[in-house]
């Protein structure tokens, strides 16, 4: 049996894998750690499901520069976590880069497959 510590360090390498597919524009490694019921909710309150989120990040639409993880904390609550955190994001979309510090709330969920990201949630933080 797992304990919190085993799945939250398992979560961070799976989240650092994520980042650099997104960064290196790996999309085909990105797919599989994401759910098929996935709901990605940007700062911008743009909804998008999985097949949505990949095309756009596939066609450019968004262009991720850096994704720098600020303060994050884990809740494991069985078969699903939540992430609770703060990301500096430099990204251009459709062709405008932008730097936004985001909070965020992040869900995974334990599949048969292993674990995939369900679901992302995040608002800007604005400036002091």
């Amino acid at each position: 049996m797992s304990t919190d510590a085993d799945i939250i360090a398992q979560l961070e390498a799976l989240d650092q894998q994520r980042t650099q597919s997104i960064l290196q524009r790996n999309f085909a490694a990105l797919a599989p750690l994401l759910g098929d019921d996935l709901r990605y909710i940007h700062s911008s309150a743009v909804q998008e499901n999985k097949a949505q989120y990949l095309e756009k990040l596939t066609n450019g639409h968004y262009i991720y520069h850096g994704l720098d993880v600020q303060q994050r904390e884990f809740r494991v609550l069985g078969d699903v976590v939540l992430v609770n955190g703060d990301l500096r994001i430099d990204v251009e979309v459709k062709n405008t880069r932008k730097v936004v510090l985001s909070r965020y709330l992040q869900v995974w969920a334990r599949r048969p497959s292993g674990w995939q990201m369900v679901s992302w949630q995040s608002v800007p933080v604005p400036n002091p």
